[in-house]
């Protein structure tokens, strides 16, 4: 929950690996004689502080005349940070080598030098091809037009001109139903984002006609990129409507594709991860739990598996989804003894990745967090981290579960016995559902319950309010379209426990198929 000012400079600088750092200085020292000093001096500096003071620098600079225009020295600095990566990772990955291919050519061309011009580009298009890089492929494919132009196109034969535009056409062809798939896939996601899962049947009947187009037209220019969206669109879809099986045959799919493909996905692991991840939860869901450990490591082992190095982007990857998913299935389990743990380290990593992560996934973070809190009855942390979420994520990119943060956040204060602080929150949660239009019947059932509940503070009568509530949501859990409210918290198993007067943890640990998973 860190309220530091972010700064792009030192953001890039703190980024970069031992490797990075130690590249930059040796390329420092070939370029910019004059100015080599100012920026190592003041790359030192700045990679010396763990949060950025722009104060403390200039102070110890104040000597130095660059300071008088720091802005654009650091300007400078950042585009040398970012012309040393580019020559450091220049062959490490297929997007790199392709543009380094295209930038040779173009010097060879300029040289006159024909003949090994159409080398390296033949070279490159083949590459290309094999990667399914599209766009760096047009690019080759148009300074291969242009070589094919000289002399009057005399070296040249028609069939290769023919074959030419042909592969020219095939690959607009694919990057044109790529775009249009990503944009189609994309507006199914915003809603599922931003509304959470399906909980009507015309909104589901909607995004039925959407995900059957996407499938439809994957099939009109075969590509990796083209079959990978269809199946994760699928896969997202039938999650958001609580069909785990469906979802996991469309996840398994995408997993197969993946694993016949790795040289394609290479340079894009994260989606590799993302599928692994998914899998984790959705075979957890299924009861497959043979399979959740093998996902995680098969996650966590990764970078050897793709025989490549953990990159910043990789190990964030890594970090955002093997814990979340590993937090959030042991609050399905009510696994305390692993579960409080593991909020203790992810408490301690979480600041060095906090600015970069979306709104969508810090806030599942701090439900997650918030609710292993809860299951382990410390009622204090668990308001903490709920209040994190209700008060610094934006309501319009996390409309579901800044709704359902807002429900739990009466729930904790019912735990907490503070039944003068439930009419105001209850009033204000009223609001909220008014204006977002989220009269479903499980809110309706809940605010009805903490209603009834907070005029009882703590006699006889709360524990018939709560058999009436665990009775309502017996009835929910068989509706398909109100069954989902059940992903963010088990209310049935709390109301369980305190009828049975039993810990949450151990009721879930109880109705758990298998009680040592992880």
């Amino acid at each position: 929950m860190s309220n530091r000012i972010i700064n792009q400079l030192h953001d890039l600088i703190k980024s970069l690996t031992s490797a990075e750092k130690r590249y930059f200085k040796l390329y420092s020292e070939r370029h910019h004689t004059k100015e080599k000093k100012n920026y190592i001096q003041l790359f030192n500096k700045i990679d010396k502080q763990a949060i950025y003071n722009e104060e403390l620098i200039l102070n110890s600079f104040e000597d130095q005349s660059f300071v008088k225009h720091f802005s654009i020295a650091k300007n400078r600095l950042y585009n040398q940070i970012l012309r040393s990566l580019d020559a450091f990772h220049a062959s490490k990955s297929t997007e790199a080598e392709l543009n380094q291919n295209l930038h040779y050519a173009e010097i060879l061309y300029q040289k006159a030098l024909y003949g090994q011009c159409e080398r390296v580009l033949n070279n490159a298009q083949k590459l290309a091809v094999k990667h399914e890089k599209w766009g760096p492929l047009i690019q080759i494919i148009r300074r291969q037009k242009r070589l094919a132009e000289n002399d009057h196109y005399e070296k040249n034969k028609g069939v290769d001109i023919e074959a030419l535009f042909q592969l020219e056409q095939d690959t607009l062809k694919k990057i044109n139903a790529e775009s249009e798939l990503w944009f189609a896939k994309s507006k199914v996601f915003l809603k599922l984002f931003q509304k959470g899962q399906v909980r009507d049947k015309s909104e589901a009947t909607s995004l039925a006609k959407e995900v059957a187009e996407i499938v439809k037209n994957s099939a009109s220019a075969p590509s990796f990129e083209a079959a990978y969206l269809a199946n994760h669109t699928e896969s997202v879809y039938f999650f958001s409507l609580g069909d785990y099986s469906k979802s996991y045959e469309a996840l398994k799919k995408n997993k197969a594709l993946i694993e016949e493909n790795l040289e394609v996905i290479k340079d894009e692991p994260g989606i590799y991860i993302a599928v692994l991840t998914n899998l984790v939860y959705v075979t957890a869901k299924l009861n497959k739990f043979e399979e959740v450990d093998l996902y995680l490591r098969q996650s966590r082992n990764l970078p050897a598996t793709l025989t490549q190095q953990l990159t910043e982007d990789l190990e964030l990857r890594i970090f955002t989804n093997t814990y979340s998913l590993e937090l959030a299935i042991c609050n399905i389990l009510g696994n305390v003894s692993r579960g409080i743990p593991l909020c203790v380290e992810i408490e301690e990593i979480l600041p060095k990745w906090e600015p970069r992560l979306s709104d969508v996934r810090r806030a599942s973070f701090y439900h997650s967090i918030s609710t292993m809190y809860f299951v382990g009855a410390d009622f204090k942390k668990a308001l903490q981290w709920n209040n994190a979420l209700l008060n610094s994520v934006p309501i319009d990119t996390t409309e579901d579960q800044f709704c359902f943060a807002q429900m739990f956040h009466l729930l904790i204060h019912l735990e907490m016995e503070n039944y003068d602080v439930i009419p105001y929150t209850l009033k204000s949660l009223k609001r909220h559902l008014d204006t977002r239009k989220r009269q479903f019947k499980f809110e309706k059932i809940f605010m009805e319950f903490m209603k009834n509940v907070s005029k009882s503070a703590g006699d006889k009568s709360e524990m018939q309010f709560i058999q009436e509530f665990s009775a309502a949501l017996s009835v929910l859990e068989k509706d398909p379209f109100e069954k989902t409210v059940f992903e963010y918290f088990d209310f049935q198993a709390w109301a369980e426990a305190k009828i049975t007067n039993q810990p949450i943890a151990k009721v879930l640990q109880v109705k758990a198929p298998e009680k040592d998973i992880l």
